[in-house]
């Protein structure tokens, strides 16, 4: 009998327990109980040909269960909240990095989301114990700005899949991938040393960096919709382009219909901009200046 070594992690304050390694999460000590996820590899229907998809992934999704194919890379089931089924093409898939940054963001982001978290993409700072989140189209400096705030000492959250949790308190962050992201003109920029070099996988062109983060969720206090500007200011939201941003900013949005989430995204919505000020935060497109957004940002948390 093959005995299978199953490697045992933490992140989104969920226990996992997978039969691939994934060095960028942080270990820990399962055998006293049981996880909260398990990644397994196994067969998995791959998604047929006719369902229309982009980049060479296709998704089919129903209430309790997500299934994906990427072309090249494998298929892949997410179900229940509580598993992650992995039928990769490569028997060495597990030494990709484009394969390990698919089950650490996507496929855990949609666990979150089956388990009722608020699942946007952006990134997640702590700021003494406050979190905030900055949120904004494709290339709107989410990374950046995270990196900026982990250069002054502050504890990154998640640069990518930020996932939120509601409690009696209100809303809360649960800490994820301890890694950012960064382009290399930003992280010449802010002297980030230690990085990782651009994956030799074509669709990824940034530099990795790991980042020291705390283990327990964080309540949430802010949330900035990056947005350019000639000077560092703040700018208020209208409701409804706070309820707007929040949707084009959700992960897995697509399949919210599928999955019979949407009316229960629209009140996670609802109560999110209910309990936490939402806000533009304009700044100029220079790295030099990163530090006045920073310390607006803290400045804006303390007095809160």
């Amino acid at each position: 009998m093959t005995i299978i070594k199953m490697y045992r992690y933490s992140a989104y304050d969920l226990r996992l327990r997978s039969e691939f390694e994934l060095p960028e999460l942080s270990e820990i000590d399962l055998d006293e109980a049981e996880p909260d996820v398990e990644i397994v590899r196994g067969a998995v229907e791959h998604v047929p040909e006719n369902v229309e998809g982009t980049g060479g992934r296709r998704i089919t999704a129903a209430p309790e269960a997500v299934r994906l194919t990427y072309d090249s890379i494998g298929s892949f089931l997410v179900e229940g909240g509580t598993r992650i089924v992995c039928d990769p093409v490569d028997t060495n898939a597990g030494e990709r990095e484009f394969f390990r940054r698919l089950i650490e963001n996507e496929l855990l982001g949609l666990v979150l989301y089956q388990r009722d978290h608020l699942v946007l993409h952006g990134s997640a700072v702590s700021v003494d114990g406050q979190a905030v989140i900055f949120i904004g189209p494709r290339g709107a400096g989410k990374s950046t700005t995270a990196a900026a705030f982990g250069a002054e000492g502050h504890s990154v959250l998640e640069d990518d899949v930020v996932a939120i949790r509601f409690n009696d308190n209100g809303p809360i962050v649960v800490p994820g991938v301890p890694q950012l992201r960064l382009k290399s003109d930003a992280a010449a920029a802010l002297d980030v040393q230690q990085t990782t070099k651009p994956s030799e996988e074509s669709w990824y062109e940034k530099h990795l960096l790991h980042v020291e983060t705390t283990s327990e969720p964080v309540p949430l206090r802010g949330c900035y919709l990056l947005v350019d500007g000639e000077t560092c200011a703040f700018d208020s939201v209208p409701v409804r382009e706070q309820i707007l941003s929040l949707i084009a900013q959700t992960h897995a949005r697509g399949l919210l219909s599928d999955t019979n989430r949407s009316p229960i995204h629209f009140d996670q919505c609802s109560r999110f901009i209910e309990a936490v000020p939402v806000r533009k935060l304009k700044r100029p497109r220079d790295h030099r200046r990163l530090q006045s957004a920073v310390d607006l940002v803290v400045k804006d948390v303390k007095n809160a």
